[in-house]
């Protein structure tokens, strides 16, 4: 970095130049005197600056009255009348005051003979400053000069530089890190999942409590590690063996991210609570030699941790389930059954999109005149296509929930005001399901000229009625059942309170329609389309839970059969 005289108001400019990045300094030139395109960001360095500069834009031009903290309320403070272009100067003051009177920008740079240990000089040196990440010192570790012989230093401090930006930048897509993690908010260090496992595949390790710097710990002792010699002790350079599991890791994690079938079923186990670790131990058996082993290996750990601990009975007279009839025996007020329910849910829509993936993959074989006409262009990439890939990333984000498909509790209202906007509401989701019934039209008629006592009664009455023609489950046992139960964003659940099954169905197609993901069985109870439901589409009776209950234990008792301890891949 230096600085130079600049055509730009003639004052000096700091400049920048990455060796390892010689594209970004032109990019970084630009920044200030044009406006950056999404192509000129190409990576999270670039777009820290961009942000960093439209941060001190905002904060120079914005009014005292729209935000406090900008410059003009800063001068006001100090009782200085505020001018854009006499803060700019003094800020340029600020970076260029050659007599230090003013106090300066200054970068230190520090060197050392070649008899220390650089990294213990690093570490003693910034001892008491703000302190630095496990990923940051693990990659001081790889890069530090005296791991490479002189005549190709540069080139291979290169490689790794651009390897590790392209595995950080990989790691932080949502989609990507969504799949092989549940700490969605983690911003810094992602690449601490690849180290982890590293870690975790040496047997040495097995011993080592997991705490603090740990894992800095361990590329330390193997980075900087001496043995003894005829000629002395001589440090043993594991750098490029290390970094080669670094990127078979990486590489593992991409071959299963593009197959979608993969990519789904690993995500579940991930959410599950399975490391990475714990599903390459399935990806490196000794019966897995193609991704369709991989994929059958998986589902048998499927059905092992997450399908067979789900209970499943005989008869339960509340449910209307015969005594020599199965049923699934989960209850959302029930805490130990609950706890099984987000895994169910999430298994059944992944199931679902899997076998879409199973039928365009037959489809594709097929002789033109006998696929769909939409299909006719179809090849085996296009199933890679991410619409066949579960969203997990909106899991984590959007904070799901298990909703009740038909209301959680009776309607609790009390007061006029809020049964009458209820009840408004439920006339224009059911139509003349509700308009036309004899008796509610009788019950509105006389609220209209009833007095305020009679008129809460009536009112009451009205959204009894409502419950009534929608066949409103009363029990509370059927309500909490898991024929009731589905998975739904909690913007979307919140928003549903104690509204009736036609209102919520309008309340989720404009979530929909405004970008918000719906699981695809979740959109299948809504739109009716579980088989063997009842064709009413404005209302979810007891034949609706039973119908989807017995979609959900179907699924459950194929899988379990097509998955047995006792079945081989073909």
């Amino acid at each position: 970095m230096d600085d130079v005289s600049n055509d730009h108001g003639n004052k000096k400019l700091y400049h920048i130049y990455y060796e390892t990045r010689p594209n970004d300094f032109s990019i970084i030139e630009k920044t200030g005197f044009e406006q950056l395109t999404n192509g000129d960001i190409k990576d999270i360095d670039i777009a820290h600056i961009a942000n960093a500069l439209h941060y001190m834009n905002t904060w120079l031009e914005n009014s005292k009255d729209d935000d406090p903290d900008c410059a003009q309320a800063l001068c006001g403070l100090y009782g200085i009348e505020y001018n854009k272009s006499t803060v700019q100067q003094k800020l340029f003051e600020l970076l260029n005051d050659e007599n230090k009177q003013l106090g300066s920008v200054q970068f230190i740079w520090y060197e050392i003979g070649p008899a220390k240990d650089a990294i213990r000089e690093f570490l003693s040196e910034n001892k008491g400053k703000i302190g630095l990440t496990d990923t940051e010192k693990i990659r001081a570790l790889f890069m530090q000069r005296s791991n490479f012989e002189n005549d190709i230093r540069n080139l291979k401090q290169l490689s790794i530089a651009k390897d590790w930006e392209l595995v950080e930048n990989t790691l932080h897509r949502n989609d990507f890190w969504s799949f092989i993690s549940n700490d969605i908010s983690l911003e810094d260090g992602r690449i601490n999942i690849i180290f982890k496992y590293i870690f975790d595949n040496r047997l040495e390790t097995k011993d080592i409590i997991q705490e603090g710097d740990y894992l800095y710990r361990f590329f330390y002792h193997h980075l900087t590690k001496k043995e003894k010699t005829d000629k002395g002790s001589v440090v043993v350079n594991e750098v490029e063996v290390l970094w080669k599991q670094v990127m078979d890791c990486f590489r593992m994690l991409q071959n299963w991210y593009y197959n979608p079938k993969i990519y789904n079923l690993v995500g579940l186990l991930v959410k599950h609570g399975y490391s990475i670790k714990e599903i390459s131990d399935i990806y490196n058996r000794d019966d897995v030699n193609t991704h369709d082993d991989f994929i059958f290996n998986l589902n048998k750990e499927i059905r092992t941790q997450i399908i067979d601990p789900i209970p499943i009975r005989m008869g339960n007279s509340e449910l209307e389930i015969q005594e020599d009839e199965e049923y699934i025996d989960l209850f959302f007020d029930h805490s130990k059954e609950k706890a099984m329910m987000p895994d169910l849910l999430r298994f059944i829509n992944i199931r679902e999109m899997n076998k879409t993936i199973d039928l365009a993959l037959s489809d594709i074989d097929k002789e033109d005149d006998e696929k769909k006409k939409s299909d006719l262009l179809r090849g085996a990439r296009d199933v890679i296509s991410h619409i066949y890939r579960f969203p997990f990333e909106a899991l984590d984000v959007f904070n799901w929930d298990i909703e009740h498909i038909d209301s959680a509790t009776t309607n609790s209202l009390t007061k006029p005001k809020d049964q009458e906007e209820w009840l408004l509401g439920a006339e224009q989701s059911l139509g003349d399901k509700i308009l036309k019934d004899d008796y509610y039209i009788k019950l509105r008629d006389n609220k209209e000229v009833a007095d305020d006592e009679t008129k809460k009664e009536i009112l009451t009455a009205m959204v009894n009625r409502v419950y009534d023609v929608v066949e409103e489950d009363s029990s509370v046992m059927r309500k909490n059942w898991i024929g009731n139960l589905t998975l739904l964003d909690c913007g979307t659940n919140r928003s549903y309170k104690n509204k009736i099954f036609a209102w919520k169905k309008e309340i989720l197609q404009d979530r929909i329609r405004s970008g918000v993901f719906v699981p695809i069985c979740t959109q299948n109870i809504f739109n009716k389309s579980i088989p063997n439901v009842t064709p009413y589409d404005w209302k979810w009776s007891h034949k609706d839970k039973k119908a989807y209950h017995a979609y959900l234990l179907k699924e459950i008792k194929e899988f379990k059969d097509e998955f047995a301890d006792d079945t081989i891949e073909n």
